[in-house]
């Protein structure tokens, strides 16, 4: 185990565009198995390559900056399924609403019968049922 340790010492490693990348390697495997087409047999092996390359790398800095870029681009997409992932877990106990006037996203609690509801961005008034 220690040996592990020794290789990848001054290396870069792992991080989410490697973990994106491996992803997309098993999507790709799926789909060479499934279609039989070599494609995407060699669009993975290229994918595998750069990979292990990019975890083996020295150059910490580059590969850093790579990584910041992939999440700047993948920012809304992460939010998306983040704010998603957060109304589905809270759905037994609140409600979620649009304000009318400003599109603001509102969160409000289940089971109060017909209630006002103030906008904390524009202050907009609006009744609905919760």
């Amino acid at each position: 185990m220690n040996w592990i340790a020794k290789l990848m010492y001054g290396r870069y490693g792992t991080d989410q565009l490697g973990f994106f990348m491996l992803i997309s390697l098993f999507v790709l495997n799926l789909l060479w198995a499934a279609t039989d087409w070599n494609i995407f047999y060699w669009i993975s092996t290229v994918l595998c390559v750069i990979c292990i390359w990019r975890i083996f790398s020295k150059n910490i800095n580059r590969r850093y900056a790579e990584n910041q870029k992939f999440l700047q681009i993948t920012a809304p997409v992460r939010r998306w399924f983040s704010e998603k992932f957060s109304a589905c877990r809270d759905l037994k106990t609140h409600c979620h609403f649009r304000c009318p006037s400003c599109k603001q996203k509102i969160r409000v609690p289940r089971g109060k019968g017909k209630i006002q509801i103030t906008c904390p961005k524009c202050r907009h008034e609006f009744v609905k049922k919760t």
